[in-house]
């Protein structure tokens, strides 16, 4: 009898889990639109709000930032994301780094329509063409990380 085993698979994470590749990171953060957002450091709420992931790149010179609504989430400040069921199928996502986390609930559907272009506004070719990901990329530029 044949083993079809094979030495090793990419793993399955259906629903919860953790993500510690970046590729893997980046393509769960651009998953969302608008999200309420809670920072926290040492397990005490810093800041919170709502806004609109503008932006999901990988970049060791730059910040995440979080200003006038807008989230432009580098995946190199944090150490890896975790993310758990919420509700309707949603699921909250939790970016760690040491002591500090920003947690990323998604906003209901009737709610993201208002705030795509807010969105779209950063998708122009103008904007930061150096970065390796932008959301609404046609191309999959997996191979720039």
């Amino acid at each position: 009898m044949q083993n079809f085993r094979h030495a090793s698979h990419a793993p399955c994470i259906v629903n919860e889990g953790v993500l510690i590749n970046k590729k893997d990171i980046r393509r769960a953060l651009e998953t969302l639109e608008s999200v309420k957002y809670a920072y926290m450091v040492d397990g005490s709420v810093i800041s919170e709000g709502e806004g609109v992931v503008v932006k999901v790149f990988s970049n060791p010179e730059t910040s995440t930032l979080v200003v006038n609504g807008c989230l432009f989430l580098n995946i190199l400040s944090f150490n890896y994301l975790r993310f758990s069921p919420h509700n309707n199928n949603l699921s909250v996502i939790e970016l760690v780094d040491d002591i500090k986390t920003l947690r990323l609930t998604p906003v209901e559907e009737d709610n993201r329509r208002a705030n795509r272009v807010n969105r779209e506004i950063f998708t122009t070719a103008r904007y930061d063409e150096e970065a390796p990901a932008e959301l609404f990329d046609e191309i999959d530029d997996d191979d720039r990380m």
